[in-house]
């Protein structure tokens, strides 16, 4: 009786295991087919990986590079295209639940709910929608947070070469996916240490290994950090710190904000939990054992090390998606809560599995409909902005002689290198090294720029005339041309407007 039952058991885990990587693999295709259908106008974080995707550099700007060198190899292998855009960040989005189930599966007595701990991320807007609508750098995070507590979580239950391995290259990863990505290991660390059955793991010599991987992993960028530091700490800190001057007021500010951030990060996610393990809520509060302990205690180092910035640093403003690779590990917290509570699966299974496949529908549709309505509403997506258009028109401007673009914004910049992958863009800021890359030939020189609202353009802007001067091209300001095109999709009266201007460079 005791094998059948094991038995079983063993074929629901594989039943199981087969159904959340169809659904999962469905799911994430469906929105990459839904992006393909959608105007090709590039959002915010798709449009700067197409601009980055021109070269291969150890740093960027004020992001770690992770996400730039998975793209640029891309590229470099498959083109430029929407769907090399979009199925990059689905492929690690869909690896982000894969390694997360691993994860739970490591550390669950009942693997079967290691289902349950995966389906939990869609209960997380920043990672369910937020993630899936842009914020590359943040996909990012999310897969090397997933990574990293499947191989913490393996080292600690089959310790071997290959696991310590796989926790340095998890690290690693982490560290040059999002700089608060260290929380992470460092909570993890701290949790161990305060753990007296499992601290014996601080000293195997194998974690060695892994910290030399890690190291060699973002010794890279962390020599051009050391060069560009106040470059790229200027831009993040700017979001992080107030203007308060007052000490005790910053403070309170900043425990607000964390709070508000957590709720808006976790909340819905224990609502959801809550709801769906209703009759033994109580139960599961109550559950402990060892392993809830070393992940609750992963969850609230995390948060301290987050409050002794706002009380040592003066961090006043901690936005929720921040939080991602501290809060990531909730589901999982929530889900060996209910594992020690020893409960009965199908129940809660069943409520999380229907949970999900609403939120799996709802989406796409939001995500569509927000492009839908915009033309309604007057409020115009950047999927609206008729980029294609205005790389049409100023295509013939760049095929008679070689020519550089260079453009006001990042997302312009981008949207042109996307259309017109030819001929070469360049903004007068980013990358962060960007005077010293290699200027490509050319005998002419285009100046694009507009406002974000799509109104009519200023005059020839004045960073562009001081790049001409430091390029020491003189001569009068070119004649600026405006242009204004129809939204993709938007109501026949609507325009957005852009700006150029062209300079000959004569030998």
């Amino acid at each position: 009786m005791r094998l059948d039952n094991a038995e079983t058991a063993k074929d629901a885990t594989a039943s199981g295991r087969h159904v959340l990587l169809i659904v999962l693999a469905v799911y994430f295709a469906v929105n990459v087919i839904l992006r393909m259908m959608l105007p090709h106008s590039l959002e915010l974080d798709e449009a700067e990986q197409s601009y980055f995707s021109q070269w291969l550099l150890a740093g960027y700007s004020s992001q770690p590079p992770f996400y730039n060198w998975l793209q640029y190899g891309t590229v470099q292998i498959f083109g430029l295209s929407l769907a090399t855009l979009s199925l990059l960040k689905n492929l690690l989005l869909f690896g982000s639940y894969l390694f997360y189930w691993l994860a739970a599966r490591q550390i669950l007595r009942d693997r079967q709910l290691a289902v349950v701990a995966a389906l939990g991320l869609l209960t997380i807007p920043q990672v369910a929608f937020e993630a899936q609508r842009d914020l590359s750098h943040t996909v990012a995070t999310i897969f090397a947070a997933s990574l990293f507590l499947y191989a913490l979580f393996k080292a600690l239950n089959r310790p071997s070469i290959g696991s310590f391995l796989l926790l340095g290259i998890a690290t690693g990863i982490g560290g040059i996916a999002k700089y608060n990505f260290i929380v992470l290991p460092a909570a993890a660390f701290l949790a161990l240490a305060s753990d007296p059955d499992r601290r014996r793991r601080l000293l195997d010599w194998r974690l060695l290994i892994a910290g030399a991987v890690a190291l060699l992993i973002v010794l890279p960028h962390a020599l051009w950090l050391t060069e560009h530091f106040g470059v790229t700490s200027s831009h993040t800190m700017r979001k992080l710190l107030g203007d308060d001057i007052n000490f005790i007021l910053a403070i309170f500010e900043g425990l607000g904000s964390l709070a508000l951030a957590v709720l808006g990060f976790g909340a819905l996610t224990v609502i959801i939990f809550a709801a769906v393990y209703r009759e033994r809520l109580r139960d599961v509060i109550r559950a402990r054992n060892d392993r809830t302990r070393l992940v609750g205690r992963i969850l609230l180092f995390s948060l301290g090390f987050i409050v002794l910035l706002i009380l040592f640093a003066g961090v006043e403003r901690v936005r929720d998606r921040w939080l991602t690779p501290i809060l990531l590990v909730l589901p999982l917290y929530l889900t060996v809560k209910v594992d020690a509570a020893a409960i009965e699966l199908q129940p809660g299974l069943k409520r999380m599995w229907g949970v999900a496949l609403v939120i799996m529908v709802l989406i796409p549709s939001i995500l569509f409909g927000r492009f839908a309505a915009a033309p309604i509403t007057g409020k115009y997506q950047y999927s609206h902005h008729p980029f294609q258009a205005f790389s049409d028109e100023i295509r013939p401007l760049t095929a008679s002689v070689p020519t550089l673009i260079v453009a006001s914004d990042g997302q312009l910049a981008g949207n042109l290198r996307f259309n017109l992958p030819s001929t070469p863009v360049r903004t007068t800021s980013t990358p962060t090294d960007i005077h010293a890359l290699p200027m490509p030939p050319h005998r002419r020189i285009l100046f694009v720029w507009r406002n974000s609202d799509g109104s009519v353009p200023s005059g020839f802007p004045e960073k562009f005339t001081q790049y001409l001067q430091e390029r020491g091209i003189a001569g009068s300001v070119p004649q600026a041309r405006i242009t204004a095109l129809p939204y993709n999709y938007g109501q026949p009266d609507d325009r957005y407007r852009f700006a150029y201007a062209l300079v000959e460079i004569t030998p």
